[in-house]
């Protein structure tokens, strides 16, 4: 495991965004830190898409109260929508772009060289 697959970045206009004050108001605090725990089965799942149920949901974001309350206040917050059967955590994998590009990096080793010739050359001696 990376080192950026160890931390969540979390922007510092988190707590004060328009989303999350919706979110408090719809679902409190317990809300907010069950939106924080699907973030982390995102990155732990590298993927913005919850493939489960509304019970199964609340149960990975230990969401204590009835399963439906947290889906709609998630989707009428902004922070989710759902597609048939999943659940996809709006923009989440657009925010998380570098977490992407370091996993495709490394399955490649590394990251890409420059396609530009960095070679340092010795400056021109200066005639008078």
């Amino acid at each position: 495991m990376g080192a950026l697959e160890k931390i969540m970045i979390l922007s510092p206009d988190f707590p004060d965004h328009y989303k999350t004050k919706i979110l408090l108001r719809l679902a409190g605090h317990a809300g907010v830190f069950s939106l924080i725990k699907l973030w982390s089965q995102c990155q732990f799942r590298r993927s913005e898409r919850l493939d489960k149920s509304p019970e199964i949901v609340a149960a990975i974001a230990d969401w204590d109260g009835d399963p439906m309350v947290l889906e709609r206040a998630l989707i009428e917050s902004g922070f989710a929508r759902r597609d048939g059967d999943a659940l996809i955590m709006h923009q989440w994998q657009d925010q998380n772009k570098r977490l992407f590009a370091n996993q495709t990096n490394g399955a490649k080793g590394g990251r890409p060289k420059n396609s530009e010739s960095k070679s340092l050359k010795k400056p021109s001696p200066f005639k008078l």
